[in-house]
Order: structure tokens, then sequence, then C-alpha cells
């Protein structure tokens, strides 16, 4: 089930403030089953990231190579698209993460 189009227009707020962060990884796992409107991206890796404000938070790991799945590892939050377009036809985009060199 997709989020309403308001939903995702309040969250662009949040994710405004996120873009172009730092941090390190905490821990990852690889989804291998997941919900309906991400089956066809599975299997996907979703990392916990200790930001430098030592906030942390989680999000899928994109463009990255398998060595690059280590704890310690540095990484920054970009935007793209989340899962497929749901019967509203809204193009959600979200947080994700990408390693840094």
């Amino acid at each position: 089930m997709s989020q309403s189009p308001v939903k995702i227009w309040r969250k662009q707020k949040i994710n405004r403030n996120l873009l172009g962060k730092s941090g390190t990884i905490l821990s990852w796992t690889e989804i291998n089953v997941a919900p309906p409107q991400y089956s066809s991206k599975t299997p996907y890796t979703v990392i916990l990231v200790e930001l430098e404000d030592a906030s942390n938070i989680y999000g899928q790991f994109v463009d990255f190579e398998k060595s690059d799945r280590a704890i310690g590892k540095k990484v920054r939050t970009i935007l793209r698209r989340n899962g497929d377009v749901g019967p509203e036809d809204v193009l959600e985009y979200t947080i994700k993460f990408v390693p840094l060199s």
C-alpha cells in the first residue's frame, strides 16, 4: 500500500534536511522477501547509519559492491525513487545511501 500524496508531500521537509549527510554503517541486512511494492527489487540491502550529528537512521543501500557492506564503511545520503508506482500513480522518493570512496 503506497502513501497518500499528502503524506509524501509532508515527508519532503524531512528528506530535504537529510540530503547530502555523511555517516558510518552500524549494521546491515539483506532483504529477500519484501512487501508487494518492493518485491520486484529483491534482494536489497538495508543499513543502519550513524550520521555525523550522532543521530541514527536507516535506509536502502544502493550503487555498492558487496565488499562495501561493512560495519564502519562511510556512506552519504541521496534521494531516490522508492518502490513501484501504486494505484495513485504518485512517484515517491526517499532517502537512500551510497558508499563513499
